[in-house]
């Protein structure tokens, strides 16, 4: 990834990536009217607009957030990245051996941030761009950072102010990321129009955790998510996340979980969502 118009040999930024489905998807225009056949022809046809976009999926280090989580919440430098009502514009150059593709102009759209028992913390990362370049340009010599992955073992969760046993989590920065065409065949500009923040835990329904059921009835409740490896360290903090109710069910002879998904809400002056990454 690089600011927008970088030259491929300039670009810094390297990542390890997991598989991707970044891609451009062209729309052919037709006339298709009553011609007394049920063929098409091809000279009734036009190229329309054409749209960018697509995933990139990561497992997450301190090394790759510090590139990434400005990009995703739009402010915000080592250790603390914070919500702006703006979003930075960036390029993506892909190699996909054959051919370099570099993808013009984007914004994250949503970035899913997801763990369960014993796995790696992972990033999906939603891309919508404006233009698709494809290139012969050798790709730079750039190193992508090698520092050790987050997992879940790494992780306490703290709901309503106590730390818990969970199974799993997502946390889901949605942007509402639009593109707008005009006369062009490309997007002229991509750009946000919201944004909602998302968690969703399970955690077994016990004694201990029964007081996560219901919990807007006295007020939201904030929530951590901190992450530890070595001497590094990964914190989500939100202020309020109001849970709707959803009521634990006994889906056969195993345990009883509580399903949570709740939206995280801004709370006075603080932010809906703050990441520390030490």
């Amino acid at each position: 990834m690089a600011a927008p118009g970088t030259a491929i040999a300039a670009y810094s930024e390297s990542f390890e990536f997991a598989g991707e489905s970044l891609a451009k998807k062209l729309t052919i225009l037709e006339t298709a009217g009553i011609r007394g056949t049920r063929s098409h022809p091809a000279e009734r046809t036009r190229d329309g607009t054409y749209a960018v976009r697509g995933t990139i999926f990561f497992h997450c280090s301190k090394g790759l957030l510090d590139l990434l989580l400005p990009r995703i919440l739009g402010g915000g430098s080592s250790p603390t990245y914070t919500l702006t009502e703006t979003l930075p514009s960036f390029d993506v150059l892909i190699d996909r051996v054959a051919s370099r593709f570099v993808y013009g102009t984007c914004k994250v759209n949503r970035a899913v941030f997801k763990a369960r028992a014993s796995g790696l913390l992972e990033l999906a990362l939603d891309i919508i761009g404006e233009t698709e370049t494809p290139s012969a340009t050798v790709f730079p010599a750039i190193v992508p950072p090698t520092d050790a992955p987050y997992i879940w073992q790494d992780c306490v969760v703290t709901l309503n102010a106590a730390a818990r046993v969970v199974t799993e989590f997502e946390l889901a920065v949605d942007n509402h990321v639009r593109a707008r065409f005009s006369n062009s065949p490309t997007a002229t500009d991509v750009y946000p129009t919201d944004r909602t923040i998302g968690l969703k835990c399970t955690v077994p329904f016990t004694g201990d955790d029964v007081d996560l059921y219901g919990p807007n009835t006295g007020g939201a409740a904030a929530a951590t998510l901190a992450f530890t490896c070595g001497a590094h360290s990964l914190t989500f903090s939100l202020p309020q996340v109001q849970f709707a109710d959803n009521s634990p069910i006994v889906a056969g002879k195993g345990e009883i979980f509580l399903a949570l998904e709740g939206t995280a809400k801004k709370l006075g002056s603080t932010s809906e969502l703050v990441v520390t990454n030490n």
